[in-house]
């Protein structure tokens, strides 16, 4: 196992139909997913078929709870975009996984992307950090699908889709996480003047 594992989640809903994002336990996560490099996780209730190198589990608090516990245990940490604001509040709040809140109160223990990559963009102008933005200027690769629409895609049946989706989003985290802290450096757009930016990164 990978010191650095990945994360993402989906959810069924949307933070409108729950009343805001004050309301995390209210979602209804669809599918978590995790890549180390090498070997990834997907957590779901739905059966999915088999993907090469992909394990399958239970979307169980108590399953995901001791396989997010055991990496922290092993020294490994977890890394995701938005992970700190986003996956890990809504996996403790909407699956009541307390592992999740142990982590989250280990800030040390996360590695957040998102956040990294703002600070460190701020003296450059107002650029781009979505994960599809910066998979696309410097992965030259996309998201399977946008966020807003994996809800609607769980609704139709397409569970394989979304869980493919969501293992991508993994996969591309921690891409985009591995090249800026090779490189010490990562592009984005400007959303003013459309102008691609590089910027030094220390991670």
């Amino acid at each position: 196992m990978s010191e650095i594992m990945a994360l993402d989640i989906e959810t069924k809903n949307y933070s409108w139909e729950i009343g805001g994002w004050n309301n995390l336990s209210l979602f209804e996560p669809s599918v978590v997913a995790t890549w180390d490099g090498n070997e990834g996780n997907i957590f779901s209730k739905q059966e999915l078929e088999p993907i090469d190198g992909v394990n399958y589990h239970d979307l169980h608090p108590q399953v995901l709870g001791d396989f997010l516990s055991n990496h922290i245990e092993k020294g490994g940490k977890l890394l995701g975009h938005n992970i700190i604001k986003f996956d890990l509040p809504v996996i403790r709040e909407a699956l009541d996984c307390w592992a999740a809140g142990d982590i989250l109160s280990k800030k040390e223990m996360i590695i957040d992307t998102k956040i990294l990559f703002s600070k460190a963009s701020l003296s450059y102008g107002n650029l781009l950090s979505s994960l599809n933005d910066l998979a696309k200027h410097n992965l030259d690769e996309s998201k399977l699908m946008q966020s807003q629409d994996a809800p609607v895609a769980w609704r139709e049946g397409k569970y394989q889709e979304v869980a493919e989706y969501c293992l991508k989003d993994a996969q591309l985290t921690f891409d985009i996480y591995e090249l800026g802290k090779t490189n010490s450096m990562l592009k984005s757009r400007c959303k003013d003047t459309g102008e691609i930016k590089e910027v030094i990164l220390e991670w």
